[in-house]
């Protein structure tokens, strides 16, 4: 069976995204954007962690593409740009679950 080799241009783009997401904590922000947009507020007080810390990964996924933001007044509200993510994460979850 023969094998068409990928775009290097595919690959380069799928190596930069799976660099981003190679973090506990970046994934977990997937995961809270999943089912809808979130604040920073609201990300730091759902993930446990300090609203600095919050903006920083955010910027990297942004950057990336993976995340969109848009403003509302006083706050930057994050959701998914990029929902092929998920399929990631879902693969994630599969594979690297206890049982396993």
């Amino acid at each position: 069976m023969s094998q068409t080799a990928l775009d290097p241009k595919i690959l380069f783009r799928a190596a930069k995204t799976l660099r981003v997401l190679a973090h506990p904590d970046r994934l977990n922000l997937i995961e809270a954007l999943r089912s809808r947009k979130r604040s920073v507020g609201e990300l730091a007080d759902k993930l446990k962690l300090p609203q600095a810390v919050i903006s920083k990964h955010l910027a990297l996924l942004k950057n990336a593409g993976v995340l969109a933001s848009e403003s509302d007044c006083n706050f930057r509200y994050y959701s998914l740009a990029n929902t092929k993510v998920l399929d990631v994460l879902n693969c994630i979850k599969k594979s690297c679950s206890k049982g396993e």
